[in-house]
């Protein structure tokens, strides 16, 4: 009886190894999936504050170009560092009227994610097309 047990026991020498390796290629797709999805949550959190610090920036100025100019780039600064692929096109300000009557300033960030992505893509993983941030304030 034992000797039987032990036989079955020596056949089995590469099944942990096999076990391992399935084992580790879910682990490792679930793995790039939160770093995936955690560095694009990140983005979209640092765009829309920067499109807000630049918003809010533009609060000060006197006349509409000088907003415009002083959000974009504060907005462009604040991500600068973060996200170096950045360029000065992703990132719009517009001075438009409002629904209440009064001017106001819009700060639109766009990354195109699907053309540039930070992290490279994993097939069949769906990611966005792009990250937005808008943000808008009342000048006058």
């Amino acid at each position: 009886m034992l000797a039987r047990i032990r036989d079955h026991l020596q056949r089995q020498d590469g099944v942990a190894a096999v076990e391992f390796a399935v084992v580790s290629m879910v682990f490792l797709v679930l793995l790039y999936g939160i770093l995936t999805y955690g560095f694009i949550y990140s983005m979209d959190q640092s765009f829309n504050h920067a499109a807000e610090e630049g918003a809010r920036a533009a609060i000060s100025q006197t006349t509409e170009a000088a907003a415009i100019t002083t959000a974009h780039d504060t907005a462009y600064e604040r991500l600068h560092s973060y996200q170096p692929g950045l360029l000065t096109t992703d990132v719009v300000a517009t001075v438009a009227d409002c629904d209440s009557g009064y001017r106001c300033i819009t700060v639109t960030i766009t990354y195109p994610w699907s053309t540039r992505p930070i992290i490279p893509k994993f097939v069949g993983l769906p990611t966005p097309n792009q990250i937005e941030a808008v943000a808008v304030v009342q000048l006058t």
